[in-house]
Protein backbone atom coordinates (compact mmCIF):
# COMPACT_ATOMS: atom_id res chain seq x y z
CA UNK A 1 0.00 0.00 0.00
CA UNK A 2 1.34 3.42 -1.01
CA UNK A 3 1.59 5.81 1.92
CA UNK A 4 0.11 9.31 2.18
CA UNK A 5 3.54 10.80 1.57
CA UNK A 6 5.72 8.72 -0.68
CA UNK A 7 9.03 9.49 -2.32
CA UNK A 8 9.36 8.11 -5.84
CA UNK A 9 12.63 7.49 -7.62
CA UNK A 10 13.05 7.29 -11.38
CA UNK A 11 16.31 6.42 -13.11
CA UNK A 12 16.66 6.98 -16.84
CA UNK A 13 15.10 9.92 -18.71
CA UNK A 14 15.49 8.63 -22.24
CA UNK A 15 12.77 8.29 -24.89
CA UNK A 16 10.65 5.99 -22.73
CA UNK A 17 11.77 7.09 -19.29
CA UNK A 18 11.07 10.78 -19.86
CA UNK A 19 7.41 10.20 -20.65
CA UNK A 20 6.88 7.77 -17.79
CA UNK A 21 8.55 10.04 -15.26
CA UNK A 22 6.46 12.97 -16.49
CA UNK A 23 3.22 11.05 -15.99
CA UNK A 24 4.27 9.89 -12.56
CA UNK A 25 4.95 13.46 -11.48
CA UNK A 26 1.64 14.67 -12.88
CA UNK A 27 -0.45 11.90 -11.31
CA UNK A 28 1.02 11.49 -7.85
CA UNK A 29 -0.10 13.82 -5.02
CA UNK A 30 1.53 17.23 -4.96
CA UNK A 31 3.10 16.59 -1.55
CA UNK A 32 4.93 13.51 -2.86
CA UNK A 33 8.48 13.95 -4.13
CA UNK A 34 9.98 12.56 -7.32
CA UNK A 35 13.74 12.00 -7.35
CA UNK A 36 15.25 11.61 -10.81
CA UNK A 37 18.61 10.49 -12.11
CA UNK A 38 20.11 10.32 -15.58
CA UNK A 39 23.69 10.34 -16.80
CA UNK A 40 22.70 13.34 -18.90
CA UNK A 41 22.71 16.23 -16.40
CA UNK A 42 21.07 18.60 -18.88
CA UNK A 43 18.15 16.19 -19.29
CA UNK A 44 17.54 16.33 -15.55
CA UNK A 45 17.71 20.13 -15.50
CA UNK A 46 15.23 20.37 -18.37
CA UNK A 47 12.87 17.88 -16.74
CA UNK A 48 12.82 19.87 -13.51
CA UNK A 49 12.31 23.10 -15.43
CA UNK A 50 9.36 21.61 -17.35
CA UNK A 51 7.57 19.71 -14.59
CA UNK A 52 8.92 20.81 -11.22
CA UNK A 53 6.75 22.75 -8.83
CA UNK A 54 7.88 23.97 -5.39
CA UNK A 55 10.80 21.56 -5.13
CA UNK A 56 8.63 18.48 -5.68
CA UNK A 57 11.25 17.12 -8.11
CA UNK A 58 14.93 16.99 -7.37
CA UNK A 59 17.90 15.55 -9.19
CA UNK A 60 20.06 12.91 -7.53
CA UNK A 61 23.81 12.82 -8.04
CA UNK A 62 23.85 9.04 -8.49
CA UNK A 63 21.58 5.97 -8.57
CA UNK A 64 22.75 5.29 -5.03
CA UNK A 65 21.33 8.59 -3.84
CA UNK A 66 17.99 7.65 -5.39
CA UNK A 67 18.07 4.35 -3.48
CA UNK A 68 18.93 6.10 -0.22
CA UNK A 69 15.87 8.36 -0.31
CA UNK A 70 13.13 6.78 -2.44
CA UNK A 71 10.37 4.50 -1.16
CA UNK A 72 9.59 3.30 -4.69
CA UNK A 73 12.20 3.10 -7.45
CA UNK A 74 11.66 2.61 -11.19
CA UNK A 75 14.35 2.34 -13.81
CA UNK A 76 14.22 2.71 -17.57
CA UNK A 77 17.71 2.30 -18.94
CA UNK A 78 19.27 0.94 -22.08
CA UNK A 79 20.58 -2.58 -22.14
CA UNK A 80 24.40 -2.36 -22.20
CA UNK A 81 26.07 -3.10 -25.53
CA UNK A 82 28.73 -5.16 -23.79
CA UNK A 83 28.77 -8.09 -21.42
CA UNK A 84 29.32 -7.09 -17.82
CA UNK A 85 30.80 -9.28 -15.11
CA UNK A 86 28.78 -8.86 -11.91
CA UNK A 87 30.41 -9.88 -8.60
CA UNK A 88 27.96 -10.20 -5.72
CA UNK A 89 29.90 -9.55 -2.52
CA UNK A 90 26.89 -9.28 -0.23
CA UNK A 91 25.66 -12.03 2.05
CA UNK A 92 22.05 -12.31 0.91
CA UNK A 93 19.41 -15.02 0.66
CA UNK A 94 20.57 -17.81 -1.66
CA UNK A 95 17.28 -17.88 -3.56
CA UNK A 96 17.40 -14.13 -4.15
CA UNK A 97 20.98 -14.36 -5.40
CA UNK A 98 20.04 -17.19 -7.74
CA UNK A 99 17.11 -15.21 -9.14
CA UNK A 100 19.25 -12.13 -9.77
CA UNK A 101 21.88 -14.29 -11.47
CA UNK A 102 19.24 -15.90 -13.68
CA UNK A 103 17.90 -12.54 -14.79
CA UNK A 104 21.37 -11.18 -15.51
CA UNK A 105 22.41 -14.15 -17.63
CA UNK A 106 19.15 -14.88 -19.44
CA UNK A 107 18.64 -11.20 -20.12
CA UNK A 108 21.96 -11.04 -21.92
CA UNK A 109 23.46 -8.49 -19.54
CA UNK A 110 26.57 -10.51 -18.78
CA UNK A 111 27.88 -12.99 -16.23
CA UNK A 112 27.12 -13.20 -12.53
CA UNK A 113 29.21 -14.81 -9.80
CA UNK A 114 28.99 -14.85 -6.03
CA UNK A 115 32.22 -13.69 -4.41
CA UNK A 116 31.55 -13.64 -0.71
CA UNK A 117 34.25 -12.25 1.55
CA UNK A 118 35.34 -12.85 5.12
CA UNK A 119 37.72 -10.96 7.35
CA UNK A 120 35.64 -8.04 8.56
CA UNK A 121 36.47 -4.35 8.46
CA UNK A 122 40.04 -5.05 9.56
CA UNK A 123 40.62 -7.38 6.61
CA UNK A 124 38.98 -4.94 4.20
CA UNK A 125 41.26 -2.10 5.32
CA UNK A 126 44.37 -4.29 5.21
CA UNK A 127 43.49 -5.89 1.87
CA UNK A 128 43.66 -9.38 3.38
CA UNK A 129 40.08 -10.57 2.91
CA UNK A 130 39.29 -14.19 2.18
CA UNK A 131 36.90 -14.95 -0.68
CA UNK A 132 34.53 -17.81 -1.36
CA UNK A 133 33.75 -17.87 -5.07
CA UNK A 134 30.83 -19.51 -6.81
CA UNK A 135 31.33 -19.37 -10.56
CA UNK A 136 31.70 -21.46 -13.71
CA UNK A 137 35.24 -22.78 -14.23
CA UNK A 138 35.92 -20.57 -17.24
CA UNK A 139 35.21 -17.36 -15.29
CA UNK A 140 37.21 -18.18 -12.19
CA UNK A 141 40.68 -17.03 -13.44
CA UNK A 142 39.26 -13.57 -14.18
CA UNK A 143 37.40 -13.43 -10.85
CA UNK A 144 40.56 -14.51 -9.03
CA UNK A 145 42.58 -11.61 -10.44
CA UNK A 146 39.87 -9.16 -9.36
CA UNK A 147 39.61 -10.55 -5.82
CA UNK A 148 43.40 -10.49 -5.43
CA UNK A 149 43.15 -6.69 -5.53
CA UNK A 150 41.45 -6.70 -2.12
CA UNK A 151 42.34 -10.10 -0.70
CA UNK A 152 45.16 -12.55 -0.21
CA UNK A 153 45.48 -15.23 -2.88
CA UNK A 154 45.99 -18.00 -0.34
CA UNK A 155 42.57 -17.15 1.08
CA UNK A 156 40.64 -17.10 -2.20
CA UNK A 157 38.72 -20.31 -2.87
CA UNK A 158 36.75 -21.56 -5.85
CA UNK A 159 33.95 -23.34 -3.98
CA UNK A 160 32.03 -24.56 -7.01
CA UNK A 161 29.40 -23.28 -9.39
CA UNK A 162 27.15 -20.28 -8.89
CA UNK A 163 25.73 -20.24 -5.36
CA UNK A 164 28.49 -22.34 -3.81
CA UNK A 165 30.37 -19.28 -2.55
CA UNK A 166 27.31 -17.87 -0.83
CA UNK A 167 26.40 -21.18 0.75
CA UNK A 168 29.98 -21.62 2.00
CA UNK A 169 29.97 -18.13 3.48
CA UNK A 170 26.72 -18.76 5.36
CA UNK A 171 28.11 -21.98 6.83
CA UNK A 172 31.39 -20.31 7.80
CA UNK A 173 29.54 -17.54 9.65
CA UNK A 174 27.20 -20.07 11.24
CA UNK A 175 30.16 -22.00 12.65
CA UNK A 176 32.09 -18.88 13.62
CA UNK A 177 29.14 -17.55 15.60
CA UNK A 178 28.70 -20.89 17.33
CA UNK A 179 32.33 -20.91 18.42
CA UNK A 180 32.14 -17.25 19.48
CA UNK A 181 29.14 -18.01 21.69
CA UNK A 182 30.76 -21.17 23.04
CA UNK A 183 34.02 -19.33 23.79
CA UNK A 184 32.10 -16.56 25.54
CA UNK A 185 30.23 -19.10 27.67
CA UNK A 186 33.38 -21.01 28.63
CA UNK A 187 35.35 -17.88 29.50
CA UNK A 188 32.44 -16.52 31.54
CA UNK A 189 32.21 -19.77 33.51
CA UNK A 190 35.97 -19.88 34.02
CA UNK A 191 36.30 -16.30 35.24
CA UNK A 192 33.34 -16.69 37.60
CA UNK A 193 34.95 -19.83 39.05
CA UNK A 194 38.09 -17.88 39.89
CA UNK A 195 40.35 -19.12 37.09
CA UNK A 196 42.90 -16.77 35.60
CA UNK A 197 41.38 -15.72 32.25
CA UNK A 198 44.72 -15.43 30.48
CA UNK A 199 45.94 -18.82 31.66
CA UNK A 200 42.62 -20.47 30.79
CA UNK A 201 42.74 -19.01 27.29
CA UNK A 202 46.39 -20.03 26.90
CA UNK A 203 45.48 -23.63 27.74
CA UNK A 204 42.49 -23.62 25.39
CA UNK A 205 44.64 -22.31 22.55
CA UNK A 206 47.12 -25.13 23.11
CA UNK A 207 44.39 -27.74 23.31
CA UNK A 208 41.41 -29.12 21.42
CA UNK A 209 39.16 -26.21 22.38
CA UNK A 210 41.18 -23.73 20.29
CA UNK A 211 39.36 -21.74 17.58
CA UNK A 212 39.72 -18.45 15.71
CA UNK A 213 37.46 -16.91 18.33
CA UNK A 214 39.67 -17.98 21.22
CA UNK A 215 42.99 -17.20 19.57
CA UNK A 216 42.48 -14.20 17.29
CA UNK A 217 39.20 -12.48 18.17
CA UNK A 218 38.34 -13.52 21.71
CA UNK A 219 35.03 -12.15 23.05
CA UNK A 220 36.68 -11.30 26.39
CA UNK A 221 38.26 -7.81 26.53
CA UNK A 222 42.04 -7.85 26.86
CA UNK A 223 42.71 -11.42 25.73
CA UNK A 224 43.34 -10.45 22.10
CA UNK A 225 44.51 -6.81 22.34
CA UNK A 226 44.06 -5.83 18.67
CA UNK A 227 40.54 -7.24 18.32
CA UNK A 228 37.28 -5.23 18.72
CA UNK A 229 36.38 -6.70 22.15
CA UNK A 230 39.55 -5.11 23.52
CA UNK A 231 38.55 -1.77 22.02
CA UNK A 232 35.13 -1.41 23.59
CA UNK A 233 33.61 -3.73 20.99
CA UNK A 234 33.96 -0.97 18.42
CA UNK A 235 34.38 -1.86 14.77
CA UNK A 236 34.37 -5.43 13.58
CA UNK A 237 31.27 -7.38 12.57
CA UNK A 238 28.28 -5.66 14.15
CA UNK A 239 25.76 -7.72 16.04
CA UNK A 240 23.04 -6.58 13.62
CA UNK A 241 24.98 -7.80 10.57
CA UNK A 242 25.88 -11.01 12.37
CA UNK A 243 22.23 -11.64 13.20
CA UNK A 244 21.17 -11.08 9.60
CA UNK A 245 23.66 -13.66 8.32
CA UNK A 246 22.69 -16.14 11.04
CA UNK A 247 19.03 -15.83 10.06
CA UNK A 248 19.99 -16.71 6.49
CA UNK A 249 22.08 -19.66 7.67
CA UNK A 250 19.30 -21.09 9.83
CA UNK A 251 16.81 -20.53 7.00
CA UNK A 252 19.09 -22.39 4.57
CA UNK A 253 19.22 -25.36 6.93
CA UNK A 254 15.42 -25.43 7.17
CA UNK A 255 15.02 -25.09 3.41
CA UNK A 256 17.30 -28.10 2.93
CA UNK A 257 15.63 -30.15 5.63
CA UNK A 258 18.87 -30.42 7.59
CA UNK A 259 18.41 -31.28 11.26
CA UNK A 260 20.11 -28.80 13.61
CA UNK A 261 20.54 -28.71 17.36
CA UNK A 262 22.60 -25.59 18.05
CA UNK A 263 21.33 -23.19 15.40
CA UNK A 264 18.06 -22.30 17.10
CA UNK A 265 19.47 -21.45 20.54
CA UNK A 266 22.34 -19.54 18.93
CA UNK A 267 19.95 -17.46 16.84
CA UNK A 268 17.80 -16.80 19.89
CA UNK A 269 20.82 -15.61 21.90
CA UNK A 270 22.04 -13.18 19.24
CA UNK A 271 18.48 -11.97 18.61
CA UNK A 272 17.98 -11.09 22.27
CA UNK A 273 21.42 -9.48 22.54
CA UNK A 274 20.72 -7.29 19.50
CA UNK A 275 17.74 -5.70 21.26
CA UNK A 276 19.87 -4.27 24.10
CA UNK A 277 20.35 -0.58 23.38
CA UNK A 278 23.92 -0.38 24.67
CA UNK A 279 24.96 -3.27 22.41
CA UNK A 280 23.52 -1.85 19.19
CA UNK A 281 26.18 -1.18 16.56
CA UNK A 282 28.81 -3.00 18.60
CA UNK A 283 30.88 -5.98 17.46
CA UNK A 284 28.97 -9.26 17.69
CA UNK A 285 31.40 -10.57 20.33
CA UNK A 286 29.42 -8.33 22.70
CA UNK A 287 27.47 -11.55 23.20
CA UNK A 288 29.96 -12.13 26.04
CA UNK A 289 28.55 -9.12 27.89
CA UNK A 290 24.99 -10.28 27.22
CA UNK A 291 25.93 -13.50 29.05
CA UNK A 292 26.98 -11.39 32.02
CA UNK A 293 30.68 -11.71 31.26
CA UNK A 294 33.11 -9.70 33.36
CA UNK A 295 36.34 -8.05 32.28
CA UNK A 296 39.34 -10.09 33.45
CA UNK A 297 41.72 -8.76 36.07
CA UNK A 298 44.76 -7.39 34.25
CA UNK A 299 48.04 -8.31 35.88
Amino acid sequence: MIGATTTYGFIGLGQMGHGMAKNIRQKIPANNTLIIYDINVEAMKQFISDYGREANIWAASSPREVAEHADIIMTSVLKPNRKILFLELSTIDAKVSSEVAHRVTTGGYGDFVDALCSGGAMGAEAGTLSFMIGSPDHLYPRVLEICKLVGKESGIFHCGNLGAGLQTKLLNNYLSSLTALATAEVMNIGIRSGLDAFKLNEVINASSGMSFNSKVNNPVPGLTPNAPPSKGYKGGFSIELCLGVLELGVKAAKDLGAKTVLGGPMLEAFTEASTVDEYKGKDSKIIYKWLGGQDPVLS
